[in-house]
């Protein structure tokens, strides 16, 4: 479908790139910083006041955080009822898009993106305390240098300490069903980075195998199979040649109930680490159900 690019001042618009479920995003020429750019554009309908506020919530947390690893926002616009902000232009691919022409990536590959994505996403979290909250492979990029990137933080959640009276149900789930975590579908919890590592680890399932946890269900069945203690997704080796450490810390990452699942993106880090020296963990101690079940030893 072609859509007409939208007349911005100082913003030269040059190709589609993509849209979500409330905006649209374009390469562009800034005529102020003299540099091609990316452009996201709330669409022209969405006028109401909720939507306006989470974009530009979107914005601001993209300003805010300075890593390498996050596509950064220059600024936030508003011209002729057109809300839109300028960020950088990443030029390269997201992971998605890889993974459909490559059917699935190997463990090398995979342990880049992990190490990438913790580390950014551990600064967000002990800098910011901002969650992604929808982590998954089209919102991981790749640039020209070989640099990984996250990218639309329309769903970011900045946690705040509430009391237990404050935490209400959610009316409604955000997040992606193939990658989303148990808590983000019960909504019944304030989420912190477990629901990211939960997320990262879906992710990773699907790149190292090319298949989804749990596949040719609607997106509500999905969601309850994340949640549903009885329902485990095959071990990771069973579809490619991955290492047991790999497995294990999928295993780790995946676990349903948070309190039992790793609780820090420095011990994420740590595990890649250990998984490139080739080394194997220790049974789990912990009794929580994984999406992944591990296979028994031979």
């Amino acid at each position: 479908m072609e859509y007409s690019p939208p007349n911005l001042p100082g913003i030269i618009i040059t190709d589609f790139i993509g849209e979500g479920g409330m905006s649209k995003v374009w390469k562009a020429y800034d005529q102020n910083m003299r540099r091609m750019v990316a452009v996201k554009v709330l669409d022209r309908e969405l006028t109401n006041p909720e939507d306006v506020k989470c974009f530009v919530a979107e914005a601001k947390i993209m300003s805010e955080i300075n890593h390498p690893g996050f596509v950064r926002c220059y600024g936030l616009s508003q011209f002729g009822g057109t809300w839109y902000f300028v960020m950088e232009y990443v030029d390269g691919y997201n992971f998605g898009d890889l993974l459909a022409r490559k059917q699935h990536l190997s463990e090398p590959d995979c342990i880049l993106v992990c190490e990438s994505v913790a580390s950014a996403l551990c600064h967000a979290w002990e800098t910011y305390a901002i969650v992604h909250c929808d982590i998954k492979p089209d919102n991981i990029m790749i640039d020209s240098s070989g640099t990984v990137k996250l990218t639309d933080l329309g769903l970011a959640h900045r946690y705040e300490f509430m009391k237990e009276s404050d935490i209400k149900v959610s009316d409604h789930v955000l997040g992606t069903p193939a990658y989303i975590s148990p808590e983000q579908i019960y909504g019944d919890v304030e989420l912190d980075c477990r629901a990211d590592i939960y997320s990262l680890a879906a992710s990773l399932y699907h790149l190292s195998t090319g298949r989804v946890h749990f596949p040719g269900l609607d997106n509500e069945d999905t969601m309850r199979a994340h949640c549903d203690m009885s329902k485990q997704a095959p071990d990771v080796r069973t579809y490619h040649s991955l290492s047991k450490g790999f497995a294990q810390m999928l295993e780790y990452m995946l676990v349903k109930q948070r309190d039992e699942r790793i609780s820090s993106w420095r011990d994420v880090a740590a595990m890649c680490t250990a998984v490139e020296k080739g080394m194997t963990f220790s049974a789990r101690e912990s009794k929580g159900v994984s999406s992944m079940l591990l296979a028994a030893e031979p």
